[in-house]
């Protein structure tokens, strides 16, 4: 079921916060991305944060769902566990309003949104029915914690303002959700087309050609120089081959910005979606085509963005092509060099040009994060990008639920399915 199968253990677990208090003694609060479910863990003696997460590899995918808090020995061993609404450290995040959004964009609801794989962490591969005789493969996106509520927010509007571009996955639809029964919807993710045969990065075997390259050079184009907007993440893993027409698209704006823009308004959320000279997209599909043709991550693996340097593979006599590696036939690495070359130059007078995205001839904008409600939080009322789900059951307030059942239990038998929601049908 994907993403969650094998995976490095700081992949699928984040540990939020750790403490010390009299009844609990040390202890972690962990989110399990593949779960969706935030749990404490208490310890016999301070741990640290691989030990944490090594005792839920062990235990989590086998603890009943209400569970929120357990006690682990030294060996990994099970203590006790806490079902107690008392014990939950589950943070609710605050979610945008439908109103928020331009009128008329198509939406379906998260309920009519069917799981098929777990891409990463807040992306899956989805189905839903536009028609009773359409079935339609999406990626869906969206989020179950505050510290993604401003990056969304920013990905999202970004996403769907982005015109249509062959080289450009479009937006798709806005997921909503109400978290009572009529009540007002709110906008929870949103999907994108699911592109079958993995990214660049995934399916090495792939033919790179020469068109692909240039498909990437004008696409980039098309985003920095008439839309005024920054990726800001061109890689492997953010580009796709589209087998049914053979052509290169690029996806995932979360570190997008806008040329120039020092990022969002909002004071605690000042940084997010801010230009950042080193993420650069010219100087990241440099070390992109080189990463192709040589399989060589060691510059990006090594080094912050603000530390890497076209120069260095630009100006290095030669470029090692791996031996599995398929480029087109009968050209050769260095006319694959040539094109990036020219591309490179081409580009440093035209950037000149244009230092700030409302200078690009059809630049796109949007508004700020919404101002967060007010909610109790601490004792006293106050703009939070959060409630703690505890306080909200003690208070009678409806929430959003996510937790969903752990990979090693997938995949269903064949009359269920799992919705988006964490909801099993069938």
């Amino acid at each position: 079921m994907g993403y969650f199968e094998e995976y490095d253990l700081d992949s699928r677990f984040k540990s939020i916060f750790s403490g010390w208090n009299p009844d609990n003694g040390h202890y972690h609060v962990v989110i399990d991305w593949d779960q969706r479910r935030t749990i404490s863990v208490s310890t016999l003696e301070e741990k640290d944060e691989e030990f944490v997460f090594e005792a839920l590899e062990e235990l989590i995918d086998d603890l009943p769902e209400n569970v929120v808090r357990i006690a682990v020995s030294n060996d990994f061993k099970l203590l006790s566990s806490s079902t107690d609404v008392r014990d939950d450290r589950t943070a609710i995040p605050f979610y945008p309003s439908l109103t928020d959004f331009p009128p008329q964009l198509p939406k379906v609801r998260r309920s009519q949104l069917s799981e098929i794989e777990r891409l990463g962490v807040h992306a899956d591969h989805t189905t839903y029915e536009p028609t009773p005789r359409e079935t339609k493969h999406v990626v869906f996106k969206y989020y179950t914690n505050e510290g993604n509520v401003a990056m969304f927010w920013h990905e999202i509007n970004c996403t769907l303002r982005i015109p249509h571009h062959p080289n450009i996955v479009p937006f798709d639809r806005l997921v909503v959700d109400s978290a009572t029964a009529g009540g007002a919807e709110m906008v929870v993710g949103f999907t994108t087309p699911f592109i079958a045969g993995g990214t660049v990065s995934d399916n090495v075997s792939r033919v790179f050609t020469l068109e692909h390259l240039e498909q990437l050079t004008a696409a980039i184009d098309y985003l920095n120089l008439h839309l005024g907007l920054i990726h800001g993440d061109i890689s492997t893993w953010n580009l796709l081959i589209d087998p049914s027409t053979d052509r290169l698209k690029i996806f995932d704006f979360n570190l997008g910005a806008k040329l120039g823009c020092s990022g969002d308004q909002n004071q605690d959320y000042r940084g997010t979606f801010a230009y950042d000279k080193h993420r650069n997209d010219v100087k990241l599909a440099v070390f992109t085509l080189y990463e192709i043709i040589t399989r060589d991550l060691s510059f990006r693996e090594e080094n912050h963005p603000h530390e890497l340097d076209a120069a260095v593979v630009l100006q290095m006599e030669e470029w090692e092509r791996h031996p599995d590696v398929r480029l087109e036939e009968g050209v050769a690495v260095a006319e694959y060099r040539r094109v990036l070359a020219e591309w490179v130059n081409a580009r440093r007078e035209r950037d000149a040009e244009i230092q700030h995205y409302k200078q690009a001839p059809d630049f796109i904008d949007w508004p700020s994060l919404p101002e967060f409600p007010l909610v109790e939080w601490a004792g006293s009322m106050m703009r939070r990008p959060s409630q703690m789900r505890k306080d909200m059951i003690r208070r009678g307030e409806p929430f959003f639920k996510w937790q969903r059942p752990s990979t090693r239990h997938l995949p269903l038998p064949e009359e269920q399915r799992l919705l988006a929601t964490g909801e099993i049908l069938g």
